[in-house]
């Protein structure tokens, strides 16, 4: 199993066990003989499923990218390339003489970005994950699946953010909704895997 594809399987059980507690959580509410704790605490719980799947779908984000870096630096181990050439490409100087000495790097090129340094590029709003997927060389904003999926995760994100922002109730959030978000952020992820493993395939 390739990279991406072991990160997705593993954000899959997240999901699938996150919608399991959620089946749970209501059976217990809607039984015969509901459980007092929870059925007097439903906003506590859709709201605590809601923040999670955010953070796993941020979570999933920041090692979906990593999959990418890691394995343009295996190509670049395999097939070395020049630091100070990539440079002087990338800035289009004329003469590599042109280049201050603290430009200048005698070693093979590598993509130094680490994941704490990914952190200030992930966010669940696909707004950010459009600029993040630019970064990496994928027009996300393109994608068809993406463009139908965009408003949906959008509305999830915001409703977390209202949550943890603003201290939002989640009245409004049922358990049925909880599983269609599920149901949503999970295929959601599903098509980000195939365009990064489109991008590292090629």
């Amino acid at each position: 199993m390739d990279n991406n594809s072991s990160v997705l399987a593993t954000y899959i059980a997240l999901l699938e066990e996150l919608d399991l507690l959620n089946s749970e959580t209501e059976s217990k509410v809607i039984c015969d003989n509901p459980d007092i704790f929870i059925t007097k605490n439903v906003n506590f719980f859709t709201k605590s499923f809601t923040i999670t799947l955010c953070a796993y779908l941020e979570s999933f984000l920041k090692d979906i990218t990593m999959t990418v870096i890691d394995n343009a630096n295996q190509r670049l181990t395999q097939n070395k390339v020049a630091y100070n050439l990539a440079k002087w490409s990338v800035l289009k100087k004329k003469d590599l003489g042109e280049l201050n000495d603290n430009e200048l790097l005698f070693e093979d090129l590598r993509i130094k970005v680490t994941r704490k340094e990914l952190d200030e590029f992930i966010s669940g709003s696909p707004y950010k994950t459009e600029k993040l997927f630019k970064k990496i060389g994928i027009k996300l904003y393109e994608d068809l699946i993406y463009i139908e999926q965009k408003e949906k995760v959008i509305s999830i994100v915001e409703k977390r953010n209202k949550i943890v922002h603003h201290n939002d109730n989640a009245s409004d959030i049922a358990f049925s909704d909880i599983s269609t978000n599920i149901s949503t952020i999970t295929e959601y992820m599903k098509n980000l895997n195939n365009l990064i493993k489109k991008e590292i395939e090629k």
